[in-house]
């Protein structure tokens, strides 16, 4: 192929410099390609005449490559060279335009001053040559400038005229993206409404002109906008779509900023420890890609997160790196929010005076730039230090003021604060109706914004943040004294993702074809990278396991171990967020009541008339609860609800739980050492159960005398409590209550009532896997399970397997799982079942779909779980109750193997003879107890769902 001649290499060069503009909003990795093509062009050597040009051209599309990739330093210098080698060919345009894209390279860079030199130069000298298009495009980068400047109203002016230029111009690309831009400064500025107006069209402009990047963007903005207005669902949407949208077109910069942005969500929800994973990332990120502006507001989340977490060292240091960029380049709303940041960090200390002086400086700062979000939320910080001080009425003006300003602009997250804040000033001040309102308006608007998120752990998180409301109404019932009330207010926030889960799996069961199967709508669409990083996480379980066993631990696969854990829940959270749930109210605001006016009390989840039909005469219900230190219980028969007020000193209960459990867990090293002294040991055991059930339990008898079956519905650290082995200490002859009625627990009234309408199947099919690799017993155990039964079935050794479970489990009346187990604290999400290929997590356990079986937990710990707000109890008997199972045995602490198989031939034994699973648990106990009077060896299991 002869060489191109002069004309020819010209030509080429101009035709790969369009090609680089073209696709550089569109498709990067092309942009990059026609770079490179022209610089290869420009370095393979043309006519002398021509080479200036073709080299400033080279340079040119080189900026444009760099600033793609996230190299903004790179591209100033190269569209500085590009101008240089015009100029000097003697083509004053197209040399004026490389400055152009330059203004954005040094906005990038935080270099504010410069770029608006820039852009001001660029634009006076295109117009004197009468280039129109050049000199919007010089409009929209001084908006985007503007905008980083927080000069809102200025910046807003710029991208109107851009998109105005650009239109008569009919540069659509060009077009969207002042309208993107002018969206984003009319939301600034408090106008949604019309902000969400030009976000509108701008998207249906993209999509008719099929332009990725600016619909990622369009993405990326609305989503900021859901953020400020307290609708996550949608925020959490749209990030994920611009994220996946940038991940396409290979664009680091905006990737990274997407991913901070979504950070900035979970920082929201308090997904804390997720959102400070994304915020380390992304201050790694924006220092890699010399982005100083984006590294200083991750620097600042970075800090607020620490500080939540309470790691006071860490968030101040994150916060005087981010003061300082945000110094350097000027940035005034920057500098608001780091003193915003200070003010929380303060209020949760308890320095009122602090956090009042850093929050009103925010205050006026934002107030200043016009940025109204900001300045509401540090209001609010500011009404809750006046509280602190003891300023009532000061506080109440703050938050009434900030309400309406709040509700003029739609912030429901900011409503939900002032509402409370009202509640809390109004209870100072002595107003109970007024406070009764506010907080029951703060808990109708969050509810609206809680039910539309995809997520169980965006869902307990987000709870856990909010529960003052909750439990200021929980306080004023039980000073009323009204037992209905209380028991009702409690059901308001216990273990409420898990009742909204099995709510869920009823109504899928109910709308499935007969004989059809149950398909989840959150499982997501599944993902083929997920097999390999399961592949990698059971590979390093069985080493990590394997190098604890020789007392060889590694720091590195540990490590490795926990992210890979984490980075296969994020895949499945973003799955979700994907297709997240449906808003259940387009406007919660108008629906909240108004502060001050009376609400009908008790508008929780939990059916009490029910609830009652349910208990039959000799069933009882015990629901604890905690109100400023004070253990109380509410108790309910099918005759009425009774409150049990004072039985204890929290703190007291605490110390008697911990005597308890270290009474239990001194055996759970094993048996043979301390085997000349089990009588003692069992006597000094049963003595701190006395104490306990002198505490938990004496104070119900009266009520409960007469009942055979007790559901218990424990308040935190309760769960671990073995109630069947609490011992009333005044009987001459005592029984512990295990071994005289049926116990079941439940994490709340509302799960109980479930599980009390959903009775076990009978016990026909029974599926029995024994992973005997690790734990001979196991296969034996499994074994003789599965013979006690008709249509019994046992998978051992190397056939108890994830595929055999998945493949039978669904028909399965009864399911037994002999294997280890290992509850995880740090990680409750990952404990797990292990099989012999694999673990049995809890997110892979509610991803089952099973029948209402009997689930049988052989192993070690599988009844603990994790207690988080709200009682949300995180574990493996939780995961199988949402899987479907109607009852669950898991066990408290590590249990003896052969004592277990004695136990469990008893427990089937009385199951395969038609009793249920409570009956059956209770003979098991009195009969191993016979033989092993030490509770470690026959309390260990607990039943939960019902009887």
């Amino acid at each position: 192929m002869p060489e191109p001649g002069p004309a020819d290499a010209l030509a080429q060069a101009w035709s790969l410099k369009d090609q680089c503009y073209e696709a550089w909003n569109t498709a990067p990795a092309r942009a990059a390609q026609a770079a490179a093509a022209l610089r290869a062009l420009a370095d393979a050597g043309v006519p002398a005449g021509q080479a200036t040009e073709v080299g400033g051209l080279a340079d040119w599309t080189e900026g444009i490559a760099c600033l793609t990739r996230g190299e903004m330093a790179a591209a100033v210098l190269a569209f500085d060279r590009a101008a240089g080698a015009l100029r000097a060919a003697g083509r004053p345009d197209p040399a004026a335009q490389t400055q152009v894209p330059k203004i954005i390279a040094l906005s990038m860079l935080g270099q504010h001053a410069d770029a608006t030199a820039c852009a001001e130069a660029a634009q006076r000298e295109l117009r004197k040559l009468g280039n129109l298009h050049a000199a919007a495009r010089v409009s929209l980068n001084l908006g985007n400038l503007l905008g980083r400047r927080d000069a809102y109203a200025d910046a807003a002016r710029h991208f109107r005229e851009a998109a105005v230029l650009f239109a008569r111009l009919r540069d659509h690309a060009h077009s969207v993206l002042a309208d993107i831009g002018l969206a984003a400064q009319l939301t600034a500025l408090g106008d949604f409404d019309e902000g969400l107006r030009v976000y509108a069209r701008a998207r249906m402009r993209a999509e008719n002109q099929q332009l990725t990047l600016q619909l990622a963007l369009v993405d990326e903005s609305v989503a900021l906008l859901d953020l400020a207005r307290g609708r996550y669902s949608d925020a959490l949407a749209h990030f994920e779509s611009a994220r996946r949208r940038y991940a396409t077109l290979g664009m680091p910069q905006y990737l990274a900023i997407a991913e901070k942005q979504l950070a900035d969500t979970y920082l929201e929800l308090r997904l804390l420890p997720e959102a400070l994973a994304l915020f380390d990332a992304a201050v790694d990120r924006f220092g890699g890609l010399q982005l100083p502006d984006e590294q200083a507001w991750a620097l600042a989340q970075r800090g607020r997160t620490q500080a939540l977490l309470g790691q006071a060292v860490a968030a101040a240091a994150s916060f005087a790196a981010a003061a300082a960029l945000f110094a350097d380049q000027g940035n005034a709303v920057g500098q608001c929010s780091v003193m915003l940041a200070r003010a929380e960090l303060a209020l949760t200390t308890g320095d009122a005076a602090g956090a009042g002086l850093w929050a009103a400086e925010a205050a006026q700062g934002f107030s200043q730039a016009g940025q109204a979000d900001g300045r509401a939320r540090a209001e609010v910080v500011r009404a809750h230090a006046l509280l602190l001080t003891g300023e009532a009425e000061a506080a109440a003006t703050v938050f009434h003021d900030t309400l309406a300003s709040a509700r003029e602009l739609q912030q429901l997250q900011v409503q939900v604060r002032c509402l409370t804040g009202q509640g809390l000033a109004a209870q100072a001040l002595g107003k109970g109706l007024a406070a009764q309102g506010a907080f029951e308006a703060a808990i109708a608007l969050f509810e609206e914004q809680r039910r539309a998120l995809p997520d169980d752990d965006l869902r307990n998180a987000f709870l856990a943040d909010h529960l003052r409301p909750y439990q200021e109404r929980l306080r004023m019932a039980v000073a009323v004294g009204d037992a209905e009330q209380v028991l009702l207010q409690l059901e308001r926030f216990r273990a409420r993702s898990l009742v909204e889960r099995l709510h869920g799996e009823d109504r899928l069961a109910a709308d499935a074809p007969p004989g059809g199967e149950i398909h989840r709508s959150d499982e997501g669409e599944a993902d083929p990278t997920d097999t390999g990083l399961r592949e990698r996480l059971n590979w390093l379980y069985r080493r990590v396991q394997r190098l604890q066993h020789e007392d060889q631990p590694s720091a590195t696969l540990q490590a490795e171990l926990l992210h890979t854990e984490r980075a296969l829940l994020e895949r499945a959270r973003r799955r979700r967020l994907a297709a997240p749930v449906a808003v259940m109210a387009d406007n919660a605001a108008q629906d909240a009541p108004e502060p001050g006016t009376a609400t009908p009390p008790g508008k929780g989840s939990l059916n009490l008339t029910a609830l009652q039909a349910a208990l039959q005469p000799g069933d009882a219900l015990v629901e604890y609860g905690v109100v400023d230190d004070e253990l109380f219980a509410c108790t309910v028969t099918h005759n009425g609800v009774q409150l049990h007020r004072r039985l204890a000193a929290w703190p007291a209960v605490l110390l008697a739980v911990q005597a308890v459990r270290f009474q239990i867990e001194a055996l759970s090293q094993g048996t043979a050492p301390v085997r000349r002294h089990l009588d003692t040991l069992a006597r000094r055991a049963q003595i701190r159960l006395a104490q306990l059930h002198t505490l938990l339990w004496s104070p119900l008898q009266a009520t409960l005398d007469g009942a055979r079956r007790v559901l218990v519905v424990p308040y935190g650290p309760l769960g671990g409590v073995p109630f069947g082995a609490l011992i009333d200490g005044t009987e001459a002859d005592p029984r512990p209550l295990g071994q005289h009625l049926e116990l079941a627990l439940a994490p709340s009234a509302s799960a109980a009532l479930h599980g009390l309408l959903r009775t076990a199947a009978a016990p026909r099919r029974v599926l029995a896997l024994g992973e005997s690799s690790r734990l001979p017993h196991a296969g034996r155990e499994a074994g003789f399970v599965a013979a006690l039964f008709g249509e019994g079935q046992a998978f051992v050794g190397s056939q108890a397997t994830l595929a055999s479970l998945h493949a039978h489990a669904g028909e399965a009346d009864v399911l037994h799982l002999a294997c280890h187990a290992q509850f995880r604290s740090d990680n409750p999400r990952f404990s797990a079942l292990h099989l012999y290929d694999g673990a049995l997590t809890v997110e892979l356990a509610e991803a089952l779909v099973l029948k209402p079986c009997t689930v049988v937990l052989s192993a070690c710990e599988t009844g603990l779980a994790q207690q988080g707000g709200g009682d949300e109890m995180v574990g493996l008997a939780r995961a199988f109750l949402v899987a479907g199972a109607a009852r669950v045995l898991g066990s408290l602490w590590p249990v003896d193997d052969a004592v277990v198989a004695a136990f469990m031939a008893v427990f089937y034994g009385a199951l395969a003879r038609g009793d249920g699973p409570g009956a059956a648990l209770r003979q098991a106990q009195v009969a191993t107890a016979a033989q092993h009077p030490h509770p470690y060896f026959w309390s260990a299991f607990t039943l939960y769902g019902g009887w």
